[in-house]
C-alpha cells in the first residue's frame, strides 16, 4: 500500500475533523516516527545485536520505515500548499518509495513473525534456519525485488500542464490507467493478503504451541507430588526463562501490533473496491469515508511506533539504548570540556599578551 491519494490531491471539504487531525498529527507521527526508527537501526545494527538475525529483519524495517514517512512527509506538504510533490522526478521518486519501502517493511514482520514461529515451535531448527546469513540475504532479495517490482510509478506517472486556474499535478498517464488498477490489485495482495495470511496463522500456531506447553506444566504440577516437584523443576522450565523467551515475546508483539494497525484500513479498502466491483455503490459513504481516514492514521502510525514497542518488550534492547544514550551524554561533556579548556587557555593567553605589552609599553 502506498500513501494515500488523498494526502496527495486534496480534499472537497478541507473544514472537516478529519483534516484537521491528519493535518496535525502527521508531522507528530513523522517526527517521532524518525527518531525512533534511526534510534532503533542504530541499535539493531549495534556490535551488540547485529550479530542476531531477527535484528537484521528488524533493523531493514526501521530503515523501510523511514522511507515511507519521507515519502508521506512530501505527501502532507500539499496539505499546507507546499506542491513539491507536483514536480517532475518528486513525484515519481515519492510514490516509488512508498511502494517499495511499504512492501520491505511488510515481508520483514512476516519474517519476523516466521523467525519466532522457528523459535517456539521448532526450537532444534532455530540454530540452522534462523542465522545471520540467511536472515541477510533475504532481506537483500526482498529489497533487490521490491525494487524491481514496484518501478512502474516511475514511468506510469507524469505532471499534467498547467491550465489555470488548474494547478500542475502528478497523475497516472491515460494509457496506463489499467494497468495502475491491475498494479494496485496486485500489490494489495502481495502487501496485505498473503503477509496477513502467513502472519494470522503463524500467530494461531504460536499461541496453541504456547497454551499446550502452559496445560503440561499444569498437570505436571496437579499430579507430581511436593516432592517430584521439587526434583522436577530444574528440568521443566516455565516459558519466560526458556532459551529466546525474551526475544519471542518482542517479535511476537511486533507481529500483533503490525495487524492490529495495518488490517483496518487495508479492510475498507477492500470493501469500498468490491463494492465498486459488484456494482452495488458508486459512491463512498460518509461513515465509510471517516473511517478510512481513522484507520489511514493508524495506518500511518505502522511506521513510527516499533521504537516503543521494542523498549516496553526488549530487554537487551533497552539496556543498549541507555547504554548509547550514557556514551552520548559523554562524549557531551568531554566535548564541552575540551571547548571549555580550550577557552580557558587563549584567555589565559590573551591575558599574557595584554601584560607583556603593557611591561613594553612601560
Amino acid at each position: 500500500m502506498t500513501i494515500s491519494q488523498d494526502s496527495v490531491y486534496g480534499y472537497s471539504d478541507k473544514a472537516s475533523l478529519t483534516i484537521r487531525i491528519r493535518l496535525v498529527v502527521i508531522p507528530v507521527i513523522f517526527i517521532v516516527g524518525f527518531l525512533g526508527n534511526t534510534l532503533t537501526a542504530s541499535v539493531f545494527l549495534g556490535k551488540s545485536l547485529r550479530e542476531k538475525s531477527c535484528s537484521i529483519y528488524l533493523a531493514a524495517k526501521a530503515i523501510s520505515d523511514n522511507g515511507f514517512l519521507v515519502s508521506l512527509l512530501v505527501a502532507w506538504l500539499d496539505f499546507v500548499d507546499v506542491r513539491i510533490f507536483h514536480t517532475q522526478v518528486v513525484c515519481h521518486v515519492t510514490l516509488y518509495l512508498s511502494y517499495v519501502c511499504g512492501f520491505v517493511s511488510v515481508w520483514s514482520v512476516v519474517m519476523v513473525t516466521i523467525e519466532n514461529y522457528v523459535r517456539i515451535c521448532r526450537p532444534s531448527d532455530s540454530r540452522s534456519l534462523c542465522s545471520r546469513y540467511i536472515a541477510k540475504r533475504i532481506t537483500i532479495l526482498g529489497v533487490v525485488f521490491g525494487c524491481m517490482f514496484d518501478n512502474y510509478p516511475l514511468w506510469t506517472m507524469d505532471i499534467s500542464p498547467p491550465k489555470p486556474p488548474q494547478q500542475r499535478f502528478c497523475h497516472t498517464l491515460h494509457k496506463f490507467e489499467r494497468f495502475e488498477v491491475v498494479m494496485t490489485y496486485v500489490d494489495t495482495v502481495l502487501t496485505l493478503v498473503i503477509p496477513l495470511v502467513i502472519i494470522i496463522i503463524l500467530i494461531c500456531i504460536i499461541a496453541v504451541s504456547l497454551v499446550d506447553a502452559a496445560k503440561r506444566r499444569d498437570r505436571l504440577r496437579k499430579t507430581s507430588s511436593y516432592s517430584s516437584v521439587n526434583s522436577t523443576k530444574s528440568k521443566i522450565r516455565p516459558v519466560s526463562t526458556l532459551p529466546h523467551s525474551k526475544v519471542t515475546k518482542m517479535l511476537l508483539s511486533v507481529s500483533l501490533v503490525f495487524v492490529c494497525l495495518h488490517t483496518p484500513s487495508h479492510a475498507i479498502r477492500m470493501k469500498a473496491t468490491l463494492e465498486n466491483i459488484l456494482g452495488q455503490t458508486t459512491v463512498t459513504s460518509h461513515m465509510d469515508r471517516v473511517l478510512q481516514h481513522f484507520f489511514l492514521v493508524l495506518y500511518y502510525f505502522n511506521f513510527s511506533i516499533y521504537f516503543f514497542i521494542y523498549i516496553l518488550c526488549g530487554q537487551n534492547f533497552r539496556k543498549i539504548l541507555k547504554k548509547k544514550v550514557n556514551q552520548l551524554c559523554k562524549r557531551k561533556e568531554h566535548v564541552a570540556r575540551t571547548s571549555d579548556s580550550v577557552l580557558n587557555y587563549r584567555t589565559v593567553d590573551i591575558e599574557l599578551e595584554t601584560s607583556n605589552n603593557t611591561l613594553d609599553m612601560d
